[in-house]
């Protein structure tokens, strides 16, 4: 029990009043000023709150009301008894009015109802979760529930078993029950919670510090009661709202809005149009189209389903060009199926577009090197590996966006035409270079290794010694 009155002799008399009378209380706080009711107040949950009307000032009522748990018993006290603290009380729904000086009989019957309704809660409490099963997600029992429940779901469902044993060592306060379903876990709680967003908060902020992985949560808190079916119904809705905004958030489920409807197919206009941009091959504006079409969503969202469909839709004309155009090896069809699958099952739409048009563009780059020959290409990688070697920070994707290709494909043309990786080709252009500096300078080896690509001496001497036999300042000085 929280006892808030500004006048301590009025505190010390309730508390012998329950002492004499042997309340079933068995712990009582005090506050005598606002700061310390409030402060009370978010380090424990009292069960029974009885607090001075006259203590909240009128621009800290809202606030402070916010702050008594919802399942609370509450008594006021008031030395005026005027209407608008008779509407005070009706606002925090109190168990009993008690105006000063206080009436022992008064007093002792107000907590008496307290007592008995806190029983009669803690009865349905128990009652409540006896009857939570994994059918009662599924199966509409009409039932409410008045308690929170969470949703929570890994970006890979790979790490279920991680979230689990995290569960498990999180501190809620009160243990939920767990229930795990295919993909996600669903946490229901069994008592209230102040402000189950911000404990969500925390779950997804602690999780973060052990765990690589995103993690959605969505937070039903059962401030309109409905059964546990309707607010699973109502998560399940939440969290599909992560396939347009990512993971690593936490989401409310009142704030979820209903799907936008849309025609998933293709007009016959769009159809033309990706006909004339993979014919011509014009990979700029395919990932402008896809960009404007899937990256400049906002709420009210279409439904997921719909836009997977779109994107089969477009599939299917990518399909289509391959086809007219004769790409019909393994490696293509891999890739191509590897894409149908992400746009089924992909959790996150921004990778599907993004996986998709990588596969488009590459597309578009065989079929063009096919009619012009790839030798120009691969001599202009080349070309360009000679230029740069000396920039320790060159990749196979920084090559691969000089000569507008994929860097799987540029890699394996490197390969089936050197027999050697792109790494290997680098690392020949470079051991060369520093051979001719070695031979025709007077530069240090630490120069040296800087000016063709290494950013050590001493690794850049252990590569030379293993390609060459020799090592650096021991080939300088042979014939």
């Amino acid at each position: 029990m929280l006892i808030a009155d500004r006048d301590k002799e009025e505190i010390r008399g309730i508390q012998w009043f329950i002492s004499k009378y042997s309340m079933p209380i068995t712990t009582i706080q005090t506050a005598d000023s606002l700061s310390d009711f409030v402060a009370e107040l978010e380090n424990m949950s009292p069960d029974i709150v009885c607090m001075e009307l006259e203590m909240m000032a009128s621009d800290k009522w809202e606030v402070v009301k916010s702050y008594i748990p919802r399942a609370a018993q509450v008594m006021a006290m008031t030395a005026e008894p005027t209407f608008e603290r008779a509407m005070q009380a009706l606002e925090l729904q109190i168990v009993d009015l008690w105006v000063k000086p206080l009436s022992p009989p008064r007093v002792k019957r107000g907590l008496q109802q307290a007592a008995e309704k806190l029983s009669l809660v803690n009865d349905r409490q128990v009652e409540q979760q006896d009857q939570v099963r994994y059918e009662s997600l599924f199966i509409e029992d009409g039932a409410p529930y008045p308690f929170p429940m969470f949703l929570l779901k890994p970006e890979n469902i790979g790490d279920l078993t991680r979230l689990r044993k995290f569960i498990e060592q999180f501190d809620f306060y009160y243990d939920p029950l767990v229930f795990s379903l295919s993909d996600r876990i669903a946490l229901v709680f069994k008592h209230d919670y102040r402000d189950p967003m911000a404990l969500s908060q925390r779950f997804l902020r602690e999780w973060s510090l052990v765990a690589d992985t995103p993690l959605a949560v969505v937070v039903h808190e059962q401030k309109q009661e409905v059964s546990l079916h309707q607010a699973y119904v109502k998560l399940r809705k939440g969290m599909e709202i992560t396939f347009f905004t990512g993971y690593n958030q936490v989401l409310d489920v009142e704030t979820v809005r209903e799907w936008r409807v849309i025609d998933p197919f293709l007009t016959m206009e769009d159809q033309r149009k990706w006909v004339y941009m993979l014919e011509e091959g014009k990979g700029k504006e395919i990932k402008t189209w896809l960009y404007e079409e899937f990256f400049a969503l906002e709420p009210p969202y279409p439904e997921p389903g719909l836009l997977r469909t779109r994107l089969t839709s477009i599939l299917a004309q990518v399909r289509r060009f391959m086809d007219r155009n004769g790409i019909e090896n393994q490696e293509m069809e891999t890739y191509y199926k590897t894409i149908f699958d992400k746009i089924l099952y992909s959790p996150v739409l921004y990778r599907i577009v993004q996986d998709m048009f990588l596969f488009i563009n590459h597309l578009v780059q065989v079929r063009t090197f096919s009619s012009i020959g790839k030798t120009s290409a691969i001599e202009r990688a080349v070309s360009y590996m000679e230029e740069q070697f000396a920039d320790a920070g060159l990749t196979l994707t920084n090559v691969a966006m000089y000569v507008e290709l994929s860097p799987s494909y540029l890699s394996h043309l490197l390969s089936k035409n050197y027999q050697r990786s792109f790494r290997e080709i680098l690392l020949s252009i470079r051991l060369q270079k520093a051979k001719e500096m070695l031979r025709f300078s007077d530069e240090s080896i630490q120069n040296i290794a800087w000016a063709t690509g290494f950013n050590n001496a001493n690794y850049f001497s252990r590569v030379f010694k293993m390609h060459t036999g020799q090592a650096p300042r021991i080939y300088r000085h042979s014939d």
